[in-house]
């Protein structure tokens, strides 16, 4: 039986795992915050080696690190998208986050605006010199967070 991505996804995903070692400070100071040793942790950077990295060793590393770089790259080899849960915005007023909502979403178009004024285009520079991504993911984050406050409030009513 075949698997199920190509060899080009699952080197992606190893340089994901050499790059989540890396941001933790290298193999050295990576050993010291999961329970594998440097060796182990070399092993699961190789190209074609037969080891991967253990979920429990991407989660030690990823929250060591801040980000979620392998489990972005998982998640993204099945269609989806890591979207941060907004700290503790769904226990506030629904009427409160529609309104950071709208501000979030006006932030965004100010700034897309900006960048459509001179060419009709948003430039690579653009985007990063305005966090474009950034704001599109504050915005997302207040929405899960009121998508969290509906739920709750359906849960709430059962």
């Amino acid at each position: 039986m075949g698997r199920q991505f190509s060899n080009e996804l699952y080197l992606r995903l190893r340089r994901r795992c050499r790059d989540i070692v890396k941001k933790a400070g290298g193999i050295e100071c990576a050993s010291e915050i999961t329970r594998v040793n440097q060796a182990q942790l070399a092993r699961y950077g190789q190209p074609h080696g037969a080891d991967w990295m253990p979920a429990d060793v991407i989660a030690d590393l990823e929250k060591d690190i801040g980000e979620p770089i392998v489990s972005r790259a998982l998640v993204q080899l099945q269609g989806y998208e890591i979207v941060k849960l907004p700290d503790g915005r769904w226990e506030g007023d629904i009427n409160q986050q529609l309104a950071q909502m709208f501000k979030e979403i006006g932030e965004i178009s100010q700034k897309i605006g900006v960048c459509l004024a001179d060419d009709g285009c948003v430039s690579r520079d653009e985007a990063r010199q305005h966090q474009l991504r950034k704001e599109i993911a504050d915005a997302l984050s207040v929405l899960v967070g009121m998508d969290q406050s509906i739920k709750l409030i359906e849960e709430s009513e059962q």
